[in-house]
């Protein structure tokens, strides 16, 4: 109980509660849109069920990561390992570290099932949700979410640099959602971003000639509990065990790969040659998540595609938008985020600002972070790109490549750059490493939204996705309203980077 209230004063101040706040009114924006003009109230109870795994499956993994990095990222900034452990023992450091992620799990998944009530009787539903229903969906999200934490835990404790945890928190979200389409169960059940797609009890079945849907109850004892509670052992053990073994300077990849290797002859100092800003991405951790989540989003595109040419019949264009939907939406901003946290992250941290504003003017600084910021994402497009042609050849797709891709990637750079300056200045005046990733994540639902109101105009996030033409690649774009509208706003938050290095007086080692 100690421990509990010990984390608990240690992040009064943090507001964690806002993390859950965001996500569920975003769940609530998102179905109130979705479902709001669903004229089925017999089936409405079943669709709400249906929906908001799916939602989760896609959420939930970034927004676990995300906590689960606050409240370990407390101790690395501060190195506060070493005192913790001489005021409690660790199994009592980790376990309530442990106890305070479950109950702050307990109060989100409590707030979402009141949610889907109150929407269920604001939709105005025919009757009231099964009381099993109801209890059966509130254990699994709650299992779920515990076993995510507890990975997520783990991960952000073995490495200092959050861009790991963080990286595959959004490459599971990526994975959850393919999981919950895929026939393969026993690779759902494996892999625990797929539990959310595996513990479903709705099912659906979608009448192509009459386009309906008749959902229905696959399920009363879904043997997934169990599957679930296997794994949270295992994730449990294995995550205390290692916090054993850690030692109060925690873990170091350094120290780790050379803990048992010989001793070396001290080699000569080599003078960099390039840019100071690409010495710093250089073998980061950012990288995982620029190769897995185009990765997974090409083999989720094409396998969609492939299951449903009798729908997709646009050739290269049907490909282009499953490869690209999700990811320039849901995934690219935060993938974009994550480069942006990155980047002054290590300036945060240290004592670098005292250095970094004796010998670099403020807009120069601002400007280098923004453009190696845009090249990464750059870099990203044309992986996204290739992997979009190869999977194309292989696919065998009659026809010839789309002759305005070229303009898509061009498009698709442009806006990039601006929510590249948006996110620099997010991670430039909040100090922590994951909520401007989050904050990312709800701009690219937000872009969602918008575009589906023709309001993307309105909405930074929404460019990216609109200039790739994620949701219609024959989509007529307005080039000079495209182009001056990303200026603006890359202006803007350019400028208000650099007044707020020169306004505000820096803190270091915090």
């Amino acid at each position: 109980m100690k421990s509990l209230l010990l984390e608990l004063k240690k992040t009064k101040h943090h507001k964690m509660y806002l993390i859950s706040l965001a996500l569920l009114l975003i769940q609530y924006l998102w179905t109130l849109y979705a479902e709001g003009k669903n004229k089925d109230l017999v089936q409405g109870w079943f669709i709400l069920f249906y929906d908001f795994p799916l939602l989760n499956s896609i959420m939930v993994p970034t927004f676990i990561a995300i906590m689960a990095s606050r409240l370990i990222d407390i101790e690395h900034k501060g190195s506060t390992w070493k005192l913790l452990e001489t005021l409690q023992s660790k199994t009592n450091i980790f376990f309530g570290k442990v106890i305070y992620g479950f109950c702050f799990l307990l109060c989100f998944c409590l707030l979402q099932l009141i949610m889907i009530l109150l929407l269920g009787r604001n939709f105005g539903y025919y009757g009231n949700p099964d009381l099993w229903a109801c209890a059966l969906y509130f254990i699994q999200t709650l299992a779920i979410s515990f076993l995510l934490f507890l990975l997520q835990m783990t991960l952000s404790i073995l490495f200092t640099n959050q861009a790991v945890s963080i990286s595959v928190g959004i490459c599971g979200s990526m994975a959850g959602l393919f999981l919950m389409f895929v026939p393969w169960t026993l690779l759902q059940q494996l892999l625990p971003w797929g539990h959310f797609g595996a513990a479903m009890f709705v099912g659906m079945d979608w009448d192509a000639a009459t386009r309906d849907c008749t959902y229905y109850y696959s399920s009363r004892h879904n043997h997934m509990v169990l599957v679930i509670l296997v794994w949270i052992i295992l994730l449990l053990y294995t995550g205390w065990k290692l916090f054993l073994n850690m030692d109060t300077e925690g873990y170091h990849r350094d120290r780790i790969i050379h803990k048992h290797s010989k001793s070396r002859k001290a080699s000569p100092i080599r003078i960099p040659r390039l840019p100071v800003e690409v010495l710093k991405i250089k073998r980061s951790p950012v990288w995982i998540a620029f190769f897995i989540l185009p990765a997974i989003s090409a083999f989720v595109g094409t396998f969609n595609y492939l299951g449903n040419l009798g729908i997709l019949k646009d050739g290269w264009y049907s490909l282009w938008t499953q490869h690209s939907l999700f990811l320039c939406y849901f995934f690219m901003p935060a993938l974009i985020g994550v480069y942006a946290s990155y980047l002054w992250r290590l300036e945060h941290t240290g004592t670098n600002w005292n250095m970094l504003m004796v010998n670099t003017s403020a807009p120069r600084l601002v400007f280098d972070k923004i453009a190696t910021c845009s090249v990464m994402t750059l870099i990203t497009i044309i992986w996204t790109t290739g992997l979009y042609l190869a999977c194309g050849f292989l696919c065998k797709l009659p026809g010839t490549i789309p002759v305005s891709l070229l303009e898509w990637n061009i498009c698709g750079f442009l806006g990039g750059i601006t929510v590249s300056a948006l996110q620099c200045f997010l991670s430039l005046i909040i100090r922590s490493f994951a909520i401007p990733i989050g904050i990312a994540l709800a701009g690219g639902i937000a872009g969602l939204v918008a575009t589906a109101m023709n309001l993307w105009y309105l909405v930074p996030y929404a460019l990216f996705a609109i200039g790739m033409r994620a949701n219609n690649p024959k989509r007529e774009l307005n080039l000079i309203v495209f182009v001056l509208l990303n200026v603006f706003f890359t202006l803007l938050f350019y400028r208000l980077s650099v007044l707020y290095l020169k306004k505000t007086d820096i803190q270091t080692n915090v």
